[in-house]
C-alpha cells in the first residue's frame, strides 16, 4: 500500500521541477536572447507481478502485468529556435535570424584548426559595442571574434584582371589593397596613421606629396607563423611596423628582418616589403577615431573616420552546430559546443567568404591540403539584423497554462497521501 505513497512523492518532486523551469521561463520572460525550456515527464521504474506469454496451441496468451512508482525527470530542452526582433534603435545592436551564434572569449584565445573552437562561447546576444581599448565586446566585455581586413600582400595596382589563380588552381585577389583575413582573431578597431614626414617616408619634398594622411586607419600585414608543411598557415598577428607591438601600451619596436613581411607562394618568407607599393603608413599610438559605427548583415563592424573614410573594423563570426537544441548552457547568455552539440563550423553570415576558403589564410599546395574541418562555412542560410536584440523565447500564455496543469497534477498527487495515510490509519485502528 505504500508504493501508492511513494509514487506520489515521486510525482511531487517531478512536478515541482517542471514548476522551476516554468518559474525561470517566465521571469527571463524579457530577457534578450533567451531560450526557454521544457521539461518532459517521464514513468518511473515498474515492478512485473506477472510476466506476459504468447500463448500455446490450446491456451491464450496474457500480457504483463506491472505497476509503476511515479513519475520522474525525462529531460529539460532548450527550444532554441529563433526569437522576434525587438528594436532598440542602437546601431550595434543586431540579432542573428537564423541558428547561428556569435563568438565571444577571452583576448588571448588562439585556433591552430577547427578543433580549437570549443574554447569560444557562443552566444545569440548582440549587444555590441566598442570598449577604452577599442575592442568590439558584448554587454559582458567579452571580446567578440571575427576576420579583420589586411593588406593584400599580392596587391597589384596596375593589374587588369582582378585574380590570378596559382599553380595549385588557387584564386588570388590582385586588384584590392585590402583583403579579409580568415585568422579568427578579438576584432579591434584599426591604430591611426602618424602626421606624414619627411622622416617617416610620409612626406616627399621634391614633389611635394604625401604617401598617407594622419588619422588614416593602418591595417596589419599577412605573415608566416609556425610554417608547417602540412598545414601551411598564414597569420595577421604582426603589425605594419613591428611583430612586439603593445597595442595596450603604445609601445613600438623596430621590425625585424624577415617577420611580419609577405609570404611567398611557396611558404617562405619574403625579403622585402616590394610587393606593397608605396611608403608604410607609420602609427601614431593612437586608435582610430570613428563615428557612426554600425554592423550589417553580412556582419561588417564599419564606421566613418575624421577623414571620412569608411574603416571597416572586421567581420563578426557565425558559429554553427549540427545540434543547436544540444548546446550547453553555461551561464548568462552564453552555451558551449560540449558533447551532445556535435560539430563545430565557423564562417560569415550571407555567404560572404568565398568558396573553398580555410581557418588561417590556408590554402592548397602540391604538397598539403587543409583539413575539411577548416573549411569555413558560407552560412548562406544566416543573416544578421541590426538595430535590435533577439526577444525571449519564453511565452506568458504558453507558461501560465503550464504552470495551471503543473498546479494540479501537484494537487492530485497531494490528494494521493492524503488518501494513502488515511487508510493505513484505518489498518492500525483495526485491532482495540
Amino acid at each position: 500500500m505504500t508504493g501508492a505513497m511513494y509514487a506520489a512523492i515521486g510525482g511531487l518532486k517531478t512536478h515541482m521541477t517542471n514548476l522551476n523551469v516554468i518559474g525561470n521561463n517566465i521571469a527571463n520572460v524579457n530577457t534578450a536572447g533567451y531560450k526557454a525550456q521544457r521539461m518532459i515527464f517521464q514513468e518511473s521504474i515498474y515492478t512485473t507481478s506477472r510476466a506476459g506469454s504468447d500463448g500455446t496451441a490450446v491456451r491464450g496468451g496474457n500480457t504483463p502485468s506491472q505497476i509503476g512508482y511515479g513519475s520522474q525527470v525525462g529531460s529539460i530542452d532548450l527550444n532554441m529556435s529563433p526569437g522576434t526582433f525587438n528594436p532598440t534603435g542602437v546601431a550595434l545592436d543586431c540579432m542573428i535570424e537564423g541558428d547561428g551564434f556569435f563568438l565571444v572569449g577571452n583576448k588571448d584565445l588562439t585556433f591552430e584548426s577547427a578543433e580549437d573552437y570549443t574554447k569560444l562561447q557562443l552566444t545569440r546576444v548582440g549587444d555590441f559595442n566598442i570598449d577604452a581599448m577599442g575592442y568590439v565586446t558584448d554587454g559582458n566585455k567579452n571580446v567578440v571574434y571575427g576576420f579583420k581586413m589586411v593588406q593584400n600582400p599580392d596587391y597589384d595596382p596596375n593589374a587588369q584582371e582582378t585574380y590570378r589563380v596559382d599553380g595549385n588552381g588557387n584564386r588570388i585577389n590582385i586588384k584590392d589593397p585590402l583583403i579579409l583575413s580568415t585568422e579568427l582573431v578579438p576584432l579591434r578597431v584599426p591604430m591611426a596613421a602618424a602626421a606624414p614626414t619627411e622622416g617617416n617616408g610620409g612626406y616627399n619634398p621634391a614633389n611635394n606629396t604625401y604617401a598617407w594622411d594622419a588619422g588614416d586607419p593602418v591595417y596589419d600585414l599577412l605573415g608566416p607563423a609556425g610554417v608547417d608543411p602540412d598545414r601551411p598557415t598564414v597569420r595577421n598577428n604582426y603589425s605594419l611596423m613591428d611583430a612586439t607591438y603593445d597595442p595596450d601600451t603604445g609601445a613600438l619596436q623596430e621590425l625585424p628582418e624577415g617577420v611580419g613581411v609577405p609570404m611567398a607562394e611557396d611558404g617562405t618568407t619574403q625579403d622585402t616589403l616590394a610587393a606593397y607599393t608605396g611608403a608604410l603608413p607609420d602609427r601614431s599610438g593612437k586608435l582610430v577615431s570613428l563615428n557612426g559605427i554600425s554592423i550589417n548583415s553580412n556582419g561588417a563592424i564599419t564606421g566613418v573616420s575624421e577623414n571620412g573614410d569608411t574603416v571597416v573594423i572586421g567581420y563578426a563570426a557565425m558559429g554553427k552546430v549540427t545540434a543547436p537544441d544540444g548546446v550547453t548552457h553555461v551561464g548568462g547568455p552564453y552555451y558551449k559546443a560540449m558533447e551532445g552539440a556535435g560539430e563545430m563550423t565557423v564562417g560569415l553570415a550571407g555567404g560572404v567568404l568565398e568558396p573553398g576558403t580555410y581557418l588561417n589564410n590556408q590554402r592548397i599546395t602540391e604538397d598539403a591540403t587543409p583539413g575539411i574541418r577548416d573549411l569555413l562555412d558560407q552560412n548562406k542560410d544566416n543573416e544578421i539584423r541590426n538595430g535590435g536584440l533577439e526577444a525571449s523565447t519564453a511565452d506568458v500564455a504558453t507558461e501560465f497554462a503550464n504552470m495551471i496543469v503543473t498546479q494540479r497534477g501537484y494537487q492530485a498527487n497531494t490528494r494521493i497521501v492524503t488518501v494513502t495515510d488515511s487508510m493505513l490509519e484505518e489498518l492500525v485502528n483495526m485491532k482495540r
